[in-house]
């Protein structure tokens, strides 16, 4: 049976703290993928609908054209 890692305290005289290292199993591995991937999808439907609002991106492009301004100022 192999020991587990031990957190060492620093400046104490009690005993140190053992550590139980746990690894990701199949199941939650899969459901993260799954949720990432709801995630993305939800981003990519946000952006079509903002990429189809033209006044939005008239803005955005103000907005990107400033940012772009003011990082040529510190570069």
């Amino acid at each position: 049976m192999a020991k587990l890692p031990v957190a060492k305290l620093k400046a104490s005289k009690s005993k140190p703290v053992p550590v139980k290292i746990v690894h990701d199993t199949p199941e939650v591995s899969t459901s993260d993928r799954k949720w990432r991937a709801e995630d993305a999808l939800r981003d990519i439907e946000r952006a079509e609908t903002h990429r189809r609002d033209k006044a939005l991106m008239r803005e955005v492009e103000t907005l990107a054209k400033a940012k772009i301004d003011s990082l040529k100022k510190i570069c």
